[in-house]
C-alpha cells in the first residue's frame, strides 16, 4: 500500500482513539457504542499491521 494509505490509516486510528476517550467520559465501557467503536479501532489496527508488514 502507498504511504498515503498508511497516513490515512494512522489518521483514522488516532480519530477513533480520540472518539473512544471522549465516549468513555460519558458511557459505560461495556455499552454497545463503546464496543462497536473499539471493534472499529481493532479493525484499523489490524489493517495497519497488515499494511506495514507488506
Amino acid at each position: 500500500m502507498t504511504s498515503k494509505t498508511t497516513h490515512t490509516l494512522l489518521t483514522n486510528i488516532e480519530r477513533v482513539r480520540h472518539d473512544l476517550n471522549v465516549m468513555a467520559l460519558s458511557l459505560e465501557l461495556s455499552s454497545p457504542d463503546m464496543i462497536n467503536r473499539s471493534q472499529e479501532l481493532d479493525h484499523l489496527l489490524n489493517e495497519y499491521k497488515t499494511t506495514i508488514a507488506g
